[in-house]
């Protein structure tokens, strides 16, 4: 008996050792053919750690409100303060510490953006920028004669209070003459958001260039102009990659001297082409050359339904 039981045994570790063989044979083989399969073991993290998902492929953190690309090329790096990207579930901005200002903002806007949350009104300073820069506050405007213009308007974030109160962080509003922020540029936000209510989905960017001069004892830049970009999607559409070279936008540049008299926002229509060519940004960089061409070049008719 205990003659068979080492036969056995023996006879056991021979078959596993031709088990093993057989294996090493094709993983070689699969290995040298280019055919071994990848193989991914999905492990769950261990006890309080978070899990963060992968950022999508051209966008800071898949952030909706930058899928047309970044004009300016701006990072989240202490490093570049003129040029320091603020990224929010509201909005994407480009902020510049030396002018106290965003160089521009970027958000999309759809039905699911709008509801009846009250205006906040309450200005904040933006708490997150780097330690050591200045953070503008509600009294560097008091006096200036202009108003807390906001880029991201108020009207555009009405679905939830936070969201709501987002838009009155003092990085995103800039000095705005009376009646280019309470007329001329406020009918077209209102106008932009009969659009969406419409159905229509919108990709809104919008800043300010050149300067008129400084206020909150030169921590402020005033801008010569303010501008808006607005793409305008067909109905019930979100995907940037239906966006067509015949897509409407909408493109102005508003002078923002303190005195003006300004009239209606459609008098201040332009190409986009003119409004890179006076900031020196590049505009619709997620979309294909021949796309961005297009769009850049042409003042088209204002969509009507």
């Amino acid at each position: 008996m205990p003659s068979r039981s080492r036969s056995r045994s023996s006879s056991r570790r021979r078959n596993l050792w031709l088990l093993v063989l057989l294996v090493g044979l094709f993983v070689w083989w699969a290995y040298r053919t280019n055919q071994l399969p990848s193989i991914v073991l999905t492990l769950p993290p261990p006890a309080g750690t978070a899990t963060i998902s992968p950022p999508i492929r051209g966008v800071p953190s898949g952030n909706r409100n930058l899928l047309l690309g970044n004009p300016s090329g701006a990072v989240h790096d202490p490093s570049q303060p003129t040029n320091y990207l603020i990224e929010r579930p509201q909005y994407v901005l480009s902020y510049n510490r030396d002018h106290g200002i965003p160089n521009w903002v970027s958000w999309q806007i759809t039905q699911r953006d709008l509801g009846d949350t009250k205006r906040s009104n309450t200005f904040v300073p933006d708490t997150t920028l780097p330690a050591g820069w200045y953070r503008v506050t509600l009294d560097d405007y008091t006096g200036s004669g202009y108003d807390r213009g906001h880029m991201c308007p108020s009207a555009d974030r009405t679905a939830t209070a936070k969201d709501n109160q987002a838009t009155f962080v003092l990085t995103n509003i800039v000095p705005q003459a009376p009646d280019n922020n309470r007329n001329t540029w406020e009918h077209l936000e209102s106008f932009s958001r009969q659009l969406v209510s419409k159905g229509h989905v919108l990709y809104i960017i919008a800043g300010g260039d050149g300067s008129i001069g400084m206020i909150a004892k030169g921590k402020v830049l005033v801008p010569s102009y303010t501008w808006k970009i607005i793409v305008v999607m067909p109905k019930g559409e979100s995907d940037v990659a239906r966006i067509t070279a015949d897509t409407p936008v909408i493109a102005v540049r508003v002078p923002n001297a303190l005195n003006a008299k300004l009239g209606d926002w459609d008098q201040y229509r332009v190409t986009v082409a003119s409004i890179e060519e006076a900031t020196g940004y590049h505009f619709f960089t997620n979309l294909a050359p021949d796309i961005q061409d297009a769009l850049k070049s042409r003042i088209d008719a204002v969509p009507t339904n």
